[in-house]
């Protein structure tokens, strides 16, 4: 049953282990960051709705939280940390034409409940700005993430990568009209991308009318746009089923003919090139041989720098791993954020895959100017999804004390703070039994709750200014007075 005080679904509380674990993770991957010299930045949780809208992409865009404030300005909930880092930099920066970011906080997208998402969640990256050769930034910033995702206790890694440069590639070379290209390039940006590709090269080898009307007037907007159009009419409506059909079959099957007339110049073969050429993938130096040989077979000329900066880039990650990680190349491989440009990669747990990623990022070489810059700038970067990662490593565990302070009923409360005081003093942390049970049933919740050392106190104790500390694996007590606690902790920890 809700009340005025329920949490709001897809949030959480962090409390006891979770919250140290939390900290523990921030100051683990912070001390990472800065070991490759990245500068710790804390942008505001509040921002320009604009820039996100303007360059983060569909599915980023229809899960932020956005308001109008109230002197009418259009604010919202960061959803990532890149757009305010940058946006920071460009800011703050006088002559520099380059920096080294870090950064740790919380973000805020919507996910419908059920999705196993936080619409709160904590993200920690870096940003590489205007540092060249692109090649040797990609791989620093590749190799820190690895050696971030270590140090918090996550071994068993993953990593997928692509590179937007040889999709863009193929759809520069081909002979269509730059509307085409345009519509091709959003298309093939989708996570769906190779089933809306065949279903467009079905499109046209079919014998759909020449001239449809409709078709063209969402052409005219745009497939994405004419998708988010149909699916809001529909909603309006209230319609359910037509013919047989759900409204988003019966929207893909609209957006499919909108596609089918923007695209008159372009054979079913070319379209059906680019599905092909998202579906290549696997070991990086096999996948880049499998790419070579697609763009020839469908006379598309590739750019041979392309793949040797892929080659460089792998090369140099082994350098500073001195070995070589469980590496993965996909040509398809979809980040959701709309303003990479190039390399992009995502880092698993082997074990954890059901997670998701725990570190996503690539190369935006277009951001910067968008924002403000003024000129091109090119920056990389990646974050990560700490409370994943806390998940993966099962880190937040509810903690537990080195000791149980157990006093028999009757104690004075003085002794009991004086002997407690005494053993955190000595370095042990310790919580008291208030709970007035019985010497054995107090013992026994403390085993299960697996505490090393319980301390007991009794009228004669309290007298002497001592206590009794037994091992809960052993059976038999030692007697230590007040003053030699220190000596005894020390003791225990060597």
């Amino acid at each position: 049953m809700e009340t005025t005080q329920s949490r709001l679904s897809g949030t959480r509380d962090y409390a006891g282990g979770e919250a140290i674990a939390l900290r523990q993770a921030r100051a683990s991957l912070e001390g990472v960051f800065q070991r490759y010299g990245y500068g710790l930045i804390d942008p505001p949780i509040l921002e320009h709705a604009g820039p996100f809208l303007d360059r983060s992409g569909e599915d980023i865009r229809r899960r932020m939280y956005i308001f109008s404030d109230p002197g009418g300005q259009e604010v919202c909930l960061r959803p990532e940390l890149t757009i305010p880092a940058c946006r920071a930099w460009l800011q703050g920066r006088s002559a520099e034409t380059s920096a080294r970011l870090a950064y740790m906080g919380p973000a805020f997208r919507y996910d419908p409940p059920g999705d196993a998402q936080y619409r709160q969640f904590y993200q920690a990256g870096v940003e590489l700005i205007g540092e060249a050769p692109r090649a040797a930034a990609d791989a620093e910033v590749l190799a820190l993430s690895l050696e971030a995702l270590e140090a918090g206790g996550v071994t068993d890694l993953a990593v997928t990568i692509g590179d937007n440069a040889i999709i863009e590639a193929f759809i520069s070379g081909l002979a269509v009209d730059d509307a085409s290209k345009a519509r091709l390039r959003r298309i093939a940006s989708r996570l769906d991308a190779p089933a809306r590709l065949a279903a467009l090269a079905r499109a046209r080898g079919s014998s759909a009318p020449e001239h449809d009307e409709l078709a063209r007037l969402l052409s005219s907007i745009g497939g994405d746009r004419a998708e988010t159009l149909l699916t809001e009419v529909f909603a309006l409506v209230d319609l359910r089923h037509v013919g047989g059909r759900t409204p988003q079959e019966i929207v893909e099957r609209l957006v499919t003919r909108t596609s089918q007339a923007s695209f008159e110049g372009i054979s079913a073969e070319l379209i059906e090139g680019i599905a092909a050429l998202l579906k290549i993938g696997g070991a990086p130096e096999k996948a880049m041989k499998t790419i070579a040989d697609h763009f020839k077979a469908l006379g598309i000329r590739l750019d041979a720098g392309i793949l040797d900066e892929s080659a460089e880039r792998l090369s140099l990650l082994a350098v500073y791993r001195g070995r070589s990680d469980d590496i993965a190349f996909h040509v398809g491989m979809h980040r959701e954020l709309g303003y990479y440009t190039g390399f992009v990669f995502e880092v698993h747990a082997r074990s954890s895959r059901a997670i998701g990623h725990l570190v996503g990022g690539g190369r935006y070489d277009n951001l910067l100017q968008a924002l403000g810059a003024g000129t091109p700038t090119p920056a990389v970067g990646f974050a990560i999804d700490v409370d994943r990662v806390l998940r993966a490593t099962k880190a937040a565990e509810a903690p537990v004390p080195d000791a149980i302070l157990i006093a028999e009923e009757g104690v004075r409360a003085d002794a009991v703070a004086r002997a407690a005081a005494a053993l955190r003093a000595a370095g042990w942390n310790v919580e008291t039994d208030f709970s007035q049970a019985s010497e054995q049933a107090a013992l026994r919740a403390a085993a299960k709750r697996k505490i090393p050392f319980a301390v007991l106190i009794a009228k004669e104790d309290a007298r002497k200014r001592s206590v009794r500390i037994r091992r809960l694996s052993e059976r038999v007590a030692q007697a230590v007075p007040l003053s030699a606690l220190a000596g005894f902790v020390a003791e225990t920890k060597r």
